[in-house]
C-alpha cells in the first residue's frame, strides 16, 4: 500500500513556465479538434441541397492547422507591439509627424544628465538622422521646487514658437535658472514681454507640465533622463551609440536603407 501511495503522489513532469507537457499535449489536440470541427462543419451538407462528402487528407488538415496557428501569432505579436505614438503629446518636437522613428525625451531642465545628453548626443543624433526621426520633448519635473516653473517658462516660450531655443539656453546655465532668467531669455529671443510675463505669473502651463511628469511615471520612467524610441524604453543618458543603434534598427525594420555614414 505504501509503494502504490508513493507512486500516486508522483508529479507528471513540468515544464520551465511550470506547465506539464501532458496538459500542453491536451491543448494542442483540441486546438487540433476545433480547426478540424470547423473545417468539417464548413464542408457539411446543407439540407436544402445534396452535395456530395468532401474528404481530407492529414496533410490538407495540418496545413489548416498551421494556417490558423500562424495567423494567431501574427495577431498576438501586433497586440504587443508597442505603439510609437502612445506618449505623443501637444508638446514641443523637432522632425516630420510622419517620421519612422518617434523619440520621446522626458527631461529635468536642472538635471545634470539631461544636459549630459544634450551636449553630447542630441545635436549628433539629429544631425545624422534628423530627417527620419520625430523627437518630442516632455518634462518629468520633479528635481528641485525650481523644476515646474522652468518647464512652465519654457512651455510659455513654446506658446511663441521659441521653445528649442529656451531649451538650449536653460541647459547652458542650468545654476541660472530662475523668473529673472527666464525673464532675459525671454527677452534675448525677442518674444512679446506681456504676453510672455502674463503666461509665466499665471502659472499657465503648471498642469501641462504634471500631466506629463504623470504620464511619464505610469509609463514607466523612474528618473530623468527617460526615453521611449517607437515605444521601446531606454533610461539614462546612454551614449549615442546607443540612439543610433536602436534608430537604425528601426529604420532597417521600416525596410529604409540608410547608414549615417552614407553621408559622411
Amino acid at each position: 500500500m505504501d509503494d502504490a501511495n508513493d507512486a500516486a503522489r508522483v508529479e507528471a513532469p513540468h515544464t520551465a513556465n511550470g506547465n506539464s507537457p501532458v496538459i500542453l499535449h491536451y491543448v494542442a489536440i483540441a486546438v487540433v479538434c476545433f480547426v478540424i470541427g470547423l473545417v468539417l462543419g464548413r464542408a457539411a451538407p446543407r439540407p436544402e441541397a445534396e452535395q456530395e462528402p468532401v474528404a481530407f487528407d492529414e496533410a490538407q488538415l495540418r496545413a489548416v492547422v498551421a494556417s490558423v496557428l500562424e495567423e494567431r501569432a501574427l495577431e498576438a505579436a501586433a497586440d504587443e507591439a508597442p505603439d510609437r505614438f502612445a506618449l505623443v503629446d501637444d508638446d514641443p518636437y523637432l522632425g516630420e509627424t510622419d517620421a519612422p522613428v518617434v523619440i520621446i525625451e522626458f527631461s529635468d531642465f536642472f538635471c545634470g544628465y539631461c544636459k549630459r545628453h544634450f551636449d553630447q548626443t542630441f545635436a549628433p543624433l539629429l544631425e545624422n538622422y534628423g530627417q527620419y526621426i520625430r523627437y518630442v520633448y516632455r518634462d518629468f519635473a520633479r528635481l528641485t521646487e525650481e523644476s515646474t516653473p522652468a518647464a512652465a517658462a519654457a512651455q510659455c516660450a513654446f506658446e511663441q514658437g521659441k521653445f528649442w531655443e529656451f531649451r538650449a539656453d536653460f541647459f547652458a546655465d542650468q545654476s541660472a535658472l530662475g523668473r529673472d532668467f527666464y525673464i532675459e531669455t525671454a527677452e534675448k529671443h525677442e518674444l512679446d514681454m506681456e504676453r510672455y510675463t502674463e503666461c509665466l505669473d499665471e502659472g499657465t502651463y503648471v498642469d501641462e507640465v504634471d500631466i506629463d511628469g504623470l504620464d511619464g511615471q505610469l509609463a514607466g520612467i523612474r528618473g530623468t533622463p527617460g526615453f521611449f524610441i517607437n515605444g521601446q524604453i531606454l533610461s539614462g543618458a546612454q551614449p549615442y551609440s546607443i540612439f543610433e543603434r536602436m534608430v537604425q534598427r528601426e529604420l532597417d525594420k521600416a525596410g529604409i536603407n540608410y547608414r549615417a555614414s552614407d553621408d559622411q
